[in-house]
């Protein structure tokens, strides 16, 4: 159930706003055809097009009222009886049956529409589109212009066509953004934009996999902000997520690409560092700890540090249990009174 205080979708936002456009591209299109109508003498479809005409600016107002599924209904009907109408009148030499695609896509737009309620409107249209090619074939009105139809039937397709392309295209790259922020959502913690505990799993028993494919060593690393509950309740909880971003992207600013940080839990985080000897891992680890220990903050008075364990994963042991190494030797540097650096003693 929907908040009454919940922001509007910024994706349906888009989505109307992109509708609007194309709804103004296709009132401007029947005007054009208000005076070509005129001009041909069919003065029945110029004051059919006068009607369309309203009818796009009152789906216009619709939108921004922010009644999207009412418009498209509205516009997706307009489209369907204009072009039957037209049809009736000069027949289908002049392309304007190719509307009703158009009306087809616009109801795949109407959300508030179920998909097979949605395909079965889509997929009547799309058949009162073939019958126009068996009921109007000879038309009830010759326009004395016939020598241009060809030229207006292809005029036509690609009239209609590119309001189709363009919404579909846009709809597409809208649909791949939200695609790339959901997996983003999924994957990081949402303070730190570290990997979260449940995405890293996978990742790290894939580096594992191919650190023993390649006879590479790898280590694993538990971290902690030292003494930050003590912080957190003296400074507030704001200044401690505050702490914990700048730890987080400190240990960004020093990591490979194919390491892997993750967000453990509070203040806590992992560190798998595939290609890492145990000495290469202290010495990195090293630079890491003194990075944050330099840290300033607003609050002038305010120092962090952190302490971390760090266990080599030996070939044929399981994540738990390198994960377990890693804490105690965690443990052990708190226990050593913080700031420090402990490796796990199996893990030489």
């Amino acid at each position: 159930m929907d908040h009454p205080h919940k922001q509007p979708n910024e994706v349906e936002q888009l989505k109307n706003q992109l509708l609007k456009q194309v709804a103004w591209y296709c009132m401007g299109l029947h005007a054009c055809l208000i005076i070509t109508f005129l001009y041909v003498g069919v003065e029945l479809l110029a004051i059919v097009n006068i009607m369309s005409v309203a009818t796009w600016w009152f789906g216009i107002k619709l939108l921004e009222r922010a009644q999207q599924s009412l418009a498209l209904r509205i516009f997706s009907l307009e489209v369907t009886i204009h072009s039957i109408l037209v049809c009736a009148i000069i027949g289908i030499d002049y392309g304007f049956q190719f509307y009703l695609w158009a009306a087809s896509c616009l109801l795949l737009l109407d959300t508030q529409l179920k998909l097979k309620q949605a395909v079965l409107w889509c997929t009547m249209i799309i058949i009162m589109f073939a019958c126009t090619y068996l009921v109007f074939e000879q038309p009830t009105q010759h326009i004395n212009y016939d020598q241009f139809a060809p030229y207006l039937h292809f005029l036509n397709v690609v009239v209609c066509g590119i309001p189709m392309i363009y919404t579909i295209g846009l709809i597409r790259e809208i649909t791949i953004g939200q695609q790339d922020e959901l997996e983003m959502l999924a994957a990081h913690d949402s303070l730190t934009h570290l990997f979260n505990r449940r995405y890293a799993h996978n990742l790290i028993q894939q580096a594992y996999r191919s650190c023993m494919n390649n006879q590479q060593p790898i280590c694993v690393v538990m971290a902690d902000i030292d003494h930050f509950k003590r912080v957190n309740d003296q400074y507030g909880h704001e200044q401690g997520d505050e702490i914990i971003e700048r730890v987080a992207q400190c240990l960004t600013q020093h990591l490979n690409n194919a390491d892997i940080a993750v967000r453990w839990g509070g203040e806590e985080f992992l560190l798998v560092l595939p290609g890492y000897a145990m000495l290469k891992a202290q010495k990195h680890l090293e630079i890491i700890r003194q990075a944050i220990e330099a840290m300033t903050f607003t609050n002038a008075a305010l120092q962090i540090t952190m302490s971390f364990g760090v266990a080599q994963w030996q070939a044929k042991c399981d994540f738990e249990t390198v994960l377990k190494q890693a804490d105690i030797a965690l443990y052990k540097s708190k226990h050593k009174g913080r700031n420090t650096i402990t490796s796990a003693p199996n893990s030489h």
